[in-house]
């Protein structure tokens, strides 16, 4: 499958069927689900290793490097992220089980009253906001269906306001290494947790810096290791499920600057560079939504309206979130990225990227070992 053209079709989130969101419910509070088989959500324990980046078609498309993962998604049909398909807004879904119109974490900068907060640093302003911005009241839908769970994740981020955002109540398991990650495993599934949740990011992060090259595939062959690792480790009546947040594309071109005169009708601005929402000065809605219309070669442009006629967020949106949306979204359907004259950039370009709306971002495995 290595030659295989890129799914660029456009795919929403499937609330309610297969879909990332389906996951702690039916494991941990009994919902009947079609995506948890029945020896899943009666098993004392259960594993849930999420690998952040490993999108479905990019799994099959590397299959030959992933055997063990690929061979179990022979069998299983992909499932759904959420939109936006980004880190802070899907980990967020994935744990609580809440679509981003419930949750409100509805992308990785959101406006708060110190300015856009960067979710995954819980930074805005340019300064810690985790005590001007409390992660449970911008994030108020308890992790974990409100169950004692054992939460394995990079050691560093134990004290971060979007741990304590999408983890909190979880026993925090810190590991350094992917050894050290398998090893928490296996001591929490000894101390009878009903779930073990596990993250690994190594994958997600190769992709950032180089897209799907040599680095994204010894990582992807490292991640095959550790899948099989942890199987091996684990009793036999311990199901070992693997998911992921959110596939990528590969942008390869400088992210399009919005144009000034775009600009000059918003007031601000959020989201992703590919799910970018524009804020309209007062009564200027209708004037910037047509000047967007320049971009509908490359991009879908769709009205607050649209989105939640769509339930791109899930059928119930609180107050909260919808005040952290605009009035225009940018979507791009190409392996585009917008930006913002304000926006800071960083370090390095970011070739892999994810947010949007394309198939090879939104679908990913639900597998289990």
């Amino acid at each position: 499958m290595k030659g295989e053209p890129l799914a660029l079709e456009r795919t929403l989130p499937s609330y309610g069927g297969r879909c990332v969101t389906e996951v702690m419910p039916g494991i941990l509070a009994g919902v009947d689900s079609a995506l948890i088989a029945d020896e899943v959500a009666g098993a004392p324990t259960v594993v849930v290793l999420v690998i952040d980046g490993l999108g479905w078609h990019q799994l099959r498309r590397h299959r030959t490097l992933a055997p063990t993962l690929a061979a179990a998604s022979d069998s299983s049909a992909p499932v759904t992220t959420v939109a936006p398909s980004t880190t802070a807004t899907a980990m967020t879904s994935l744990t609580t089980g809440a679509t981003p119109g419930e949750h409100g974490l509805v992308g990785y900068r959101v406006p708060t009253q110190l300015g856009l907060l960067n979710t995954l640093r819980w930074r805005a302003g340019g300064q810690d906001a985790r005590v001007a911005v409390p992660a449970s009241g911008l994030q108020p839908v308890v992790p974990f269906c409100g169950r004692s769970v054992a939460v394995v994740t990079r050691a560093e981020f134990r004290d971060s306001g979007f741990t304590a955002a999408h983890l909190r109540g979880g026993t925090f398991w810190g590991w350094g290494d992917p050894d050290g990650l398998a090893e928490s495993v296996r001591d929490a599934v000894d101390q009878g947790y009903p779930l073990v949740f596990a993250y690994y990011d190594n994958l997600d992060k190769v992709a950032h810096e180089f897209g799907i090259g040599p680095e994204y595939l010894a990582v992807l062959a490292g991640v095959e290791q550790l899948a099989s690792a942890l199987r091996a480790v684990l009793p036999t009546d311990v199901p070992l499920a693997v998911t992921a947040d959110h596939g990528l594309v590969e942008v390869t071109e400088p992210p399009i600057m919005v144009d000034a005169d775009v600009v000059a009708l918003t007031s601000g601005w959020s989201g992703e560079a590919r799910m970018l929402w524009l804020n309209a000065r007062p009564g200027a809605a209708r004037d910037l939504l047509d000047a967007c219309e320049r971009y509908e070669s490359t991009a879908e442009v769709a009205p607050l309206s649209q989105v939640l006629d769509e339930r791109w967020l899930g059928r119930h949106v609180t107050v909260p979130a919808l005040s952290r949306l605009g009035d225009v979204v940018l979507v791009p359907r190409a392996l585009t990225a917008f930006t913002m004259p304000d926006e800071d950039m960083p370090h390095h370009p970011l070739i892999g990227r994810h947010g949007g709306l394309t198939a090879e971002e939104m679908l990913v495995p639900f597998l289990v070992l």
